[in-house]
């Protein structure tokens, strides 16, 4: 083992499609695709926890879907996701889209993803082609859809495309939500793939800016969500909030104070 971004790495393997690294720094153990940027977190002393602040930021969607039955996640990672949703909702069906065998067997190996756990089910493959498929063959519809498809040089392209966004759209329930992070420092491209999410989705998306980060998470819906619908969230938000020790109350503040009307305007 070797020192390496503040901490020992652990594992190191190279396939066509790059370089894995698992690193250890004390309780935390993070996936990096050969670069600085951690893919995935998780607490070796609590793995279902989620570590990284845009991770619990996605979860804000739980807020506008606080029960769901079947999650769709597109881009594994480490399994942050996965775990959370099987610790938090044990009769929840998950459907995981990974595009790389390799990211599969280290998230076995080094980060507790359940192997033969039957409410998962792993697909390896391209997100965009996975929920084009569902779409064209009619499959039932998820409560949430959790979209963090990222590698070491960026966003993956097929799930920015308006053909994605049209899939998952018509993919979810009545009150289904999608998550998606994004990456806001690129202006061009962040409103590029705004308009197309708005396009799918009837313009009804929240905007979620990650505290001192660059991501930026985007909730869309089929339903019109409004700043007085966000407002009696408050009690609900503080009692999930306990339960599943992420800051939902606070999510919930930035929600309703980054989309009044003239802030989306500003932002954008």
């Amino acid at each position: 083992m070797r020192l390496y971004y503040d901490g020992m790495v652990v594992h190191q393997s190279q396939s066509d499609d790059g370089l894995i690294e698992v690193v250890d720094d004390g309780d935390i153990r993070s996936l990096h695709f050969g670069t600085f940027p951690r893919q995935s977190c998780m607490s070796l002393k609590a793995p279902h926890t989620l570590e990284l602040t845009y991770t619990q930021a996605m979860m804000a969607a739980l807020l506008l879907n606080p029960e769901p039955e079947r999650v769709l996640i597109i881009g594994l990672g480490g399994g942050s996701l996965v775990k959370f949703v099987l610790h938090h909702f044990p009769k929840c069906q998950i459907d995981v889209v990974e595009y790389r065998q390799d990211v599969l067997k280290v998230a076995h190996e080094y980060f507790q993803l359940p192997e033969n756990d039957t409410r998962v089910k792993i697909h390896i493959g391209d997100g965009y082609l996975f929920v084009q498929k569902c779409y064209l063959e009619g499959e039932a519809p998820y409560d949430m859809i959790l979209v963090d498809a990222y590698d070491h040089i960026g966003m993956s392209s097929s799930v920015g495309i308006q053909a994605f966004f049209d899939a998952c759209a018509a993919l979810l329930t009545f009150e289904g939500v999608m998550s998606i992070n994004l990456w806001g420092t690129n202006r061009s491209v962040f409103k590029q793939t705004m308009a197309r999410i708005n396009e799918s989705f009837d313009g009804k998306s929240l905007i979620l800016p990650v505290e001192d980060k660059g991501n930026v998470i985007v909730l869309a819906t089929m339903r019109l969500v409004t700043q007085a619908s966000l407002k009696k969230l408050k009690l609900p938000a503080a009692e999930q909030e306990k339960k599943l020790q992420i800051k939902l109350a606070k999510l919930l503040y930035e929600l309703i104070r980054r989309n009044r009307p003239y802030i989306g305007k500003l932002f954008f």
